[in-house]
């Protein structure tokens, strides 16, 4: 009976014709190039991330997750319009098409001239070039999805082991990427994706000639980054940001390496002045420059240093609040947590006012290795003195890890860049800044202690440490807090927040106002905007340092000042309009808070900070309708009218929905016990597509024992019991090391991952009743709706928090459930009316 409905399957009848034998030949080359796929193409799509983070700015890589999705829908789509019916190209073709489309992005993202940085004074010319950009990244995965679609509909019958290859395949994709980032690049290792696909196509071609050809073309492939050199391997920066783009041209670049955080880069700033203030410095920018710091010469005299501060200061330091908690705690032999401590300064600084015991956290090794190996010289060896401890880590589960308390603990604008370290570019969280974040702080400063951040949102900042300062029974927070500001008419991206953890007296306040008033050398003034003893000087209204927020003012507010959370870390997440801001003492707006949402309007009315949703959007619909809606309503299995075809749709929609949203809320939820956050991103992938693939091959013996609803009942409960752990695994792991926090994470996706692989075979087995070119269109549908859930896990991970937006992916698959049990009944229903046709077979 299975093989009298397999009509379905293109290739049904060649199946009826094999023997045993010759089947299991064929699987045993079907099942590993099936698996080198679907490797190779997860891997294109980290790489892309990775590439676009440099590239461009990050939150334009959450654009990669959705093409790639939406290229394996449209790869099903061009099957179900072209059937390939018994052609024996049919599974080659496309393998080759992926290879030489992911061979050749390295160039094609070099030639497309798309840049943030034009989209307002030449919005037409932009969305066209974008749309062009968008179809560069769309190609391989549409030929990756054609012929993964052309598999599982030739062998429908051996649907769970074919997804179970598929999901395996995907998993050691996501897992080998970090190993492989640092030593190769991601133009290299995207060959090494071309020559995957070859591998597939070699195992799938019907004839000699065919593979001859695939040793040919994968010859040609290899000899690509020797041939073209820097035309192939070096990416062109679309964006110049901070000056970096520059700088490279005018041949300043001394080094650069892919990290398996950042790509780095170091560029020499010479001086340009002649002053003697002006001694020049190294630039160390972060994916080619999202984020910036500075190796500045210094030759180990901190004495000297110290004594010619004004005339030294802006040759030494970023800016004059690096120093302003050490100054504070100056000479009292000071034990200091920094955590980003990237080129040094703040390590300088607290050696010049005599700490005696620093730990310098930073997350990107290659920067440690830097200054700790090629500049430890240029940076008098900073990091090599008496008391420094340096560590390569994450600043919160560092903490945790510590035991430590400390005097001063300082965040100088240490912000992770990267989209795919930072689990996904739609989301910029900002895990160091919320109010769980600042229990940790609180909790291991000393009772004098100072917790010093640097960030343009104070306001937003300081009703997150005040709702934290609440949680731990503080009062009387506004006593606490002091935050000086450069004064006008410069606007200050880094406003200095200094939170002590007994009430600022008089005198201390004092000394930092002197402090901050000093004159320095090519420095601009500041002013006291938060003073914590003579309250009615402060800049903010007074119920910005209570919790909760009184509900008027919150409503009221022209931009978002909730307090942030680990369920909602986006503290850069302010805009409630398009309208530009202003200063408002009233509602609490500063200058600026005001200055850096207003700079991402570009010509005063597109909003740069929402470009990955908008840009997003616009491509799904335009594509979607053009490439997946009307050609589908144009095809035969689109105009034909056939029971079930309603819950096919909606099923294999919800499905594609709630996958993703799973996949890409968990990523967030478990950054924080993972710490790190590409080995989030690896932990995650890899565990889901293990325990998917497990639970594909399963499929059918549970369902049958079980009845069908099992694994829908599976995945819920399984679900719940993964948000009800969540917490107190966080609380008991967030101090362990690194790989019992990995091991505990993939512990409790495992069992959901493993329910989570059933419905989609399920869905397929259910179709093999169905007309001819149904696999293919369900194929399609998921694809459009995972790009569509993409977008809108990240809508509502903004809107409701991560938790919530979890029980929203559950929920879809209970609704899933109900739609599948409709799709049963219509094949009972049509195999009823059928039953007098057939001939019984045994």
């Amino acid at each position: 009976m299975a093989l009298a409905g397999f009509n379905n399957g293109h290739v049904g009848e060649d199946e009826r014709s094999m023997n045993r034998g010759q089947k299991r030949y064929r699987m045993r080359r079907i099942y590993p190039a099936l698996s080198l796929l679907s490797l190779a193409s997860l891997g294109v799509e980290v790489l892309l991330t990775r590439m676009f983070d440099v590239i461009m700015w990050p939150n334009l890589s959450f654009l990669v997750i959705s093409c790639a999705i939406f290229g394996l829908g449209v790869g099903g789509l061009y099957e179900l319009l072209r059937p390939s019916h018994h052609d024996a190209r049919r599974f080659v073709v496309p393998a080759f098409g992926f290879a030489l489309t992911v061979w050749a992005i390295p160039l094609l993202l070099n030639a497309v001239p798309f840049s943030l940085d034009q989209v307002g004074p030449h919005p037409v010319q932009q969305l066209i070039w974008f749309l062009v950009l968008y179809l560069v990244l769309l190609a391989p995965f549409v030929f990756v999805g054609l012929c993964v679609c052309r598999i599982f509909s030739a062998w429908a019958d051996d649907i769970g082991r074919l997804y179970a290859w598929d999901l395996a395949g995907a998993a050691i994709g996501a897992a080998a990427i970090i190993p492989l980032v640092q030593p190769f690049g991601p133009a290299r290792l995207l060959v090494a994706a071309s020559l995957l696909a070859l591998l597939a196509a070699y195992l799938l071609a019907p004839s000699r000639r065919w593979r001859v050809g695939a040793v040919a073309v994968a010859t040609t492939f290899i000899l690509t980054p020797a041939v073209l050199g820097s035309r192939y391997v070096d990416l062109t920066l679309h964006d110049d940001k901070r000056g970096a783009s520059r700088e490279a041209a005018e041949g300043r670049l001394e080094f650069s390496a892919w990290d398996p955080v950042s790509q780095i880069s170091v560029l020499d700033e010479p001086p340009t002045s002649g002053s003697p203030q002006d001694v020049g410095r190294k630039h160390i920018a972060y994916d080619g420059g999202t984020q910036t710091s500075n190796f500045f010469p210094f030759d180990g005299n901190f004495a000297a240093l110290r004594a010619n501060l004004p005339r030294r200061l802006m040759s030494q330091f970023w800016q004059r609040g690096v120093l302003a908690a050490h100054y504070a705690r100056r000479d009292s032999g000071a034990r200091v947590l920094i955590i980003g401590s990237a080129g040094g300064q703040e390590t300088k600084a607290a050696l010049m006012y005599g700490a005696r015991d620093v730990d310098a956290v930073e997350m990107v090794g290659t920067v440690v290795d830097l200054a700790t190996v090629r500049y430890a010289d240029y940076i008098g060896h900073l990091f090599e003195q008496p008391g420094v401890h340096v560590h390569v880590g994450e600043g919160r589960t560092f903490l945790r890890a510590s035991g430590h308390r400390y005097d001063i603990i300082q965040i100088f604008s240490n912000y992770t860049s990267s989209s795919v370290a930072g689990g996904s570019g739609a989301f910029n969280p900002a895990y160091l800044l919320t109010r769980e974040a600042f229990n940790d702080y609180f909790a291991h400063l000393t009772p004098n202690g100072i917790l010093q951040i640097n960030h343009m949102y104070y306001p937003r900042i300081i009703t997150t440490a005040a709702s934290a300062w609440a949680t731990v029974g503080g009062d009387d927070f506004r006593r606490h807090v002091a935050v000086f500001e450069k004064g006008p008419p410069v606007d200050d991206y880094l406003p200095t927040i200094l939170i002590k953890h007994s009430a600022w007296s008089a005198a201390e306040l004092d000394d930092l106002v002197q402090f901050f008033a000093f004159p320095a050398v090519g420095e601009t003034p500041y002013w006291l905007a938060e003073d914590p003893v003579h309250l009615g000087r402060g800049f903010l209204p007074a119920w910005f340092y209570q919790a909760p927020l009184p509900a008027r003012a919150v409503a009221e507010a022209p931009v978002n000042i909730r307090p942030v959370t680990d369920d909602q870390p986006f503290l850069e997440s302010m805009r409630r309009s398009l309208r530009p801001i202003h200063e408002d003492r009233v509602s609490g707006i500063d200058r600026s808070t005001a200055w850096a949402l207003n700079t991402q309007l570009h010509g005063g009315w597109f909003p740069r900070d929402w470009i990955h949703f908008i840009g997003g959007a616009i491509a799904s619909l335009f594509y979607g309708v053009v490439f997946v809606l009307l050609p589908m309503s144009w095809s035969p299995i689109g105009r034909q009218t056939w029971r079930g075809k309603a819950a096919t749709l909606s099923y294999f929609s919800l499905l594609g929905c709630a996958f993703i949203t799973i996949e890409l809320v968990l990523i967030q939820l478990l950054m924080k016990i993972i710490g790190y956050p590409l080995y989030t991103v690896a932990t995650v992938l890899t565990a889901m597509l293990v325990g998917a693939a497990i639970g594909s091959t399963q499929s059918r013996r549970i369902a049958t024992a079980t009845g069908w609803p099992g694994p829908f009942i599976g995945i819920a409960l399984a679900g719940l019991a993964l948000i009800a752990a969540l917490p107190e695994v966080s609380r008991l792991t967030l101090g362990e090391p690194m790989l019992m926090r990995v091991a505990l994470a993939a512990a409790i996706i495992l069992p959901l991952a493993f329910f989570l692989g059933m419905p989609f075979p399920m869905g397929i087995r259910a179709l093999a009743s169905k007309p001819r070119g149904a696999i293919a269109w369900a194929w399609s549908v998921n694809g459009l709706c995972t790009t569509a859930g993409a977008v809108a896990s990240a809508l509502l991970s903004l809107r409701l928090g991560f938790r919530a937006t979890l029980l929203t992916a559950l929920a879809a698959y209970v609704i899933a459930a109900m739609v599948f049990a409709r799709l049963r009944r219509s094949n009972l229903a049509l195999a009823g009316a059928d039953a007098p046709h057939r001939t019984k077979v045994a």
